[in-house]
């Protein structure tokens, strides 16, 4: 996918930033100012998302302790569902970074380095617009572009794993791209294709980008009968898809992804696995980046240049799995934002912004200072308002009268599940269900999902076999609803959570 020449940086430092340099002396002024500008907005944003844990941040505590205390998991002792059942954990390295930085600093280290890794996500993003040529205000703008589409998946997750990731891999494809032949930098993708298989299962959209791009190249190979290029670019593209397995599980990870793609259960019952929804205010952001992006690659197209090819499909890969799943709109933000960015740099050569070196400068203190004190906000918030979001006290009851009764199993809300696992190690095997919506099968999600969302005449069948019940009062129609269970009695309630007993026969 040979894209077009690129702009060098000193033509673009002397039109934006007034700080032209010699050529090969690296960034202008007035492009580390934009930069910083960049790095400084994206770190601000996600900060203020990291100082609240949520139910996959729990799960990532819990599992990496569980990991460092027993070694890799194979079967499922954590929960009562799906008890004994082969566990492939192939988020397991993410598990484990997020544990060691609680070690290292408690909570407000987990939030750094969730931070970090977004920051790291759209710092590689911004750099390979400028890379690109793209002017350094609008290489902040697409960056923010995309920011903004990803603004509510900013929680701590392993999900943050992925940003940089993807942005690597994107850099190197499109620096390959632009040469002749296969440059030897480009197999550095492969290791970073391997550390994302352990990491998060976003990695199937950067080996499938990989893959793709090395078969399209290969192809071209073909056509010119250039064996030692056709050679190189079909070892890279199996060797991508090989990446894939490349974790303590090999093959078994298939069955990990097999349990997720195309699964209507978690489709109809859980909004991040569902299309896209108009009463979703992310919905609105997303659509805006998808028209804003059509329209920059209609502008460029009028003028004479036409999309990259390679960003053009990932961008339009990302797309669909967006329009398939809520919680992939993050992958269309950074691939469109490129896009979009990269077209129309090449087709406004002559029509680059001239922004004053003052406002730069002004704009990159503002937004510095803005980020230092996000950051310093996330080192002081204490540890109640990580766990602000969950019935931490309702829990601890739970755990007190599960103490007194060894016998009694504990089926926790969606809230609630996971993060007992995580703050009660000891109630590890009896508690029902956790985030992992991997583990359990399909009818143990449908009876779970019925249950709380109090679907169907039977939707209390998954409490049998349960004692205790634990649940948030965030939605206090289903805690009232469990409050008058019959057969059950209230032992425990505040304004976050409840927990309900079932009565002794």
């Amino acid at each position: 996918m040979a894209g077009p020449s690129t702009l060098p940086y000193a033509e673009l430092a002397g039109r934006d930033g007034k700080a032209g340099q010699a050529a090969g002396s690296g960034w202008s002024a007035g492009q580390r100012a934009w930069f910083v500008a960049t790095v400084s907005l994206v770190l601000a944003g996600t900060a203020v998302y990291s100082r609240v844990l949520t139910v996959d941040s729990f799960y990532d505590l819990y599992t990496g302790r569980y990991i460092l205390a027993h070694g890799l998991p194979h079967q499922n002792a954590a929960t009562v569902a799906s008890h004994g059942a082969p566990w492939a954990d192939q988020q397991w390295l993410a598990h484990v970074s997020y544990y060691a930085a609680w070690l290292l600093g408690g909570y407000p280290a987990v939030a750094a380095l969730s931070v970090a890794l977004a920051t790291a996500g759209y710092a590689v993003l911004a750099h390979t617009m400028l890379r690109l040529a793209v002017p350094p205000s609008r290489a902040f703008a697409w960056t923010a572009v995309a920011f903004l589409v990803c603004l509510g998946n900013y929680q701590i997750q392993a999900q943050n794993f992925g940003y940089p990731l993807l942005a690597l891999t994107l850099l190197l494809l499109l620096e390959d791209s632009r040469v002749a032949r296969l440059r030897a930098r480009t197999w550095l993708v492969l290791p970073v294709l391997v550390l994302w298989a352990n990491l998060h299962g976003s990695v199937l959209l950067g080996a499938s980008l990989t893959a793709g791009y090395a078969a399209w190249q290969a192809a071209r190979a073909l056509a010119r009968r250039d064996r030692g290029q056709l050679a190189g670019y079909l070892a890279l593209g199996g060797a991508a898809l090989a990446a894939v397995l490349c974790t303590p599980y090999g093959t078994g990870v298939i069955g990990y992804y097999r349990h997720f793609v195309g699964n209507p259960v978690l489709s109809a019952h859980l909004a991040e696995w569902a299309p896209p929804a108009p009463r979703s205010p992310f919905t609105w952001i997303f659509i805006a980046a998808v028209l804003a992006v059509s329209a920059a690659i209609a502008v460029a197209w009028r003028r004479g240049a036409r999309p990259d090819p390679l960003l053009a499909v990932a961008a339009g890969t990302a797309l669909a799995l967006a329009l398939m799943a809520s919680r992939n709109e993050d992958w269309f933000g950074l691939t469109g934002s490129l896009l979009a960015a990269e077209a129309l740099a090449r087709a406004d050569r002559d029509r680059v912004p001239v922004l004053g070196r003052g406002f730069t400068l002004a704009l990159a203190g503002l937004l510095g200072a803005t980020a230092a004190a996000a950051l310093l906000a996330v080192g002081l918030t204490p540890a109640r308002h990580y766990e602000s979001q969950v019935p931490a006290r309702a829990m601890d009851a739970a755990a007190r009268i599960a103490a007194r009764n060894p016998s009694l199993r504990i089926l926790g809300d969606n809230f609630s599940g996971t993060t007992m696992l995580w703050l009660h190690p000891g109630l590890l095997g009896r508690v029902g269900f956790d985030a992992r919506m991997e583990q359990y099968t399909r009818p143990e999600l449908a009876a779970y999902f019925d249950f709380l969302f109090r679907s169907g005449p039977h939707w209390q069948r998954v409490t049998h076999g349960y004692g205790i019940i634990v649940a948030s009062q965030l939605r206090p129609s289903f805690a009232r609803a469990l409050a008058s269970l019959p057969g059950w009695h209230v032992a425990y309630r505040d304004r976050a959570g409840i927990v309900v007993v079932r009565d002794q026969r």
